[in-house]
């Protein structure tokens, strides 16, 4: 009996908590009232999904389905990229007004970034970080680095502002080739830290942008076939899994040999849920979200989102 008792606990020991609290399922269809959400993001230390909303301007857990509001603060607009920083128990979310949201008026639709910082336990405001105000600014997602510094994209004006854990903000780099191109379309959106620089959407001129943190002046881009790129992922310092949200709504996971000057495409996937955003990594392993801006954008509302397995 002493035996099977210390078995069991080691079992217990050595299994993650994230394979008891977390059913692993192929597909979570989310149920919220008009959320709408572009963002997402897991939190490992209660093993849940967050998500935010383009409508509301919060950020909810995804708790069996259900979205349970986590952060609802006055201040948030639209809420779209989010970064967990599990090691300071901080949860940071790009603040922009895309002019659909409760909240959205004249003279901050498409005109204004900002990032805000919350308790990841209680929701509660740390700091709150306007970036940039005035028509062309729109933040749109954010990298994390390991020291807790983060790096939010805007998507109109082509800069990368840099935000550090005490909250204080400054322009890491400003460049023609990361801003919104004339013909339409974003130009920065989703973006990743790997190693010793940052690896960007340009999803208007359908290309990647590097840009190296010792140097940030020196931005890079590479041209593969890659679509549109929104939401990226890194799968470590050489690989990163990318949403194509065109028509031909697929993820597709890119390769360097060569530290980022150039790309090759290693696999990709169709997707069967329209308008894909954004990725996140779980225990489980990667989900997309599909936040129905589909239909969002064509008038209408949904209730419902999808979070798919890759």
């Amino acid at each position: 009996m002493t035996r099977i008792l210390i078995s069991l606990l080691l079992l217990l020991l050595l299994t993650p908590a994230t394979a008891q609290a977390t059913t692993c399922q192929p597909v979570i269809i989310g149920n919220g009232p008009s959320l709408h959400p572009e963002g997402v993001a897991y939190d490992p230390l209660r093993h849940r999904f967050l998500v935010g909303s383009v409508t509301h301007g919060t950020v909810s857990r995804v708790v069996d389905g259900r979205s349970r509001t986590l952060v609802d603060d006055p201040w948030l607009i639209t809420t779209m990229g989010l970064a967990v920083d599990a090691r300071r128990g901080r949860l940071l979310v790009a603040n922009a007004d895309l002019g659909l949201a409760d909240r959205s008026k004249p003279e901050t639709t498409r005109a204004f970034a900002g990032l805000g910082i919350y308790d990841l336990r209680t929701g509660q405001a740390i700091h709150r970080v306007t970036l940039a105000t005035g028509p062309g600014h729109f933040a749109n997602d954010i990298a994390l680095a390991p020291d807790g510094t983060a790096f939010v994209t805007d998507s109109i004006s082509g800069t990368v502002h840099r935000v550090t854990p005490d909250g204080h903000a400054s322009t890491l780099v400003q460049h023609p080739d990361l801003a919104q191109p004339p013909t339409g379309g974003w130009g920065l959106n989703g973006i990743v830290h790997v190693g010793d620089r940052l690896v960007a959407a340009l999803s208007g001129a359908r290309k990647l942008a590097v840009i190296p943190l010792a140097q940030p002046r020196n931005v890079t881009t590479i041209t593969a076939p890659i679509g549109a790129p929104d939401g990226l992922l890194a799968l470590g310092r050489n690989r990163l899994l990318l949403v194509d949200n065109t028509a031909a709504n697929r993820l597709v996971e890119v390769r360097t040999r060569d530290r980022w000057q150039t790309v090759e495409v290693t696999g990709e996937t169709a997707w069967p849920d329209k308008a894909p955003t954004t990725l996140a990594k779980t225990p489980c392993g990667v989900y997309a979200l599909a936040g129905r801006l589909d239909v969002l954008q064509t008038g209408g509302r949904s209730d419902e989102f999808v979070l798919r397995k890759a």
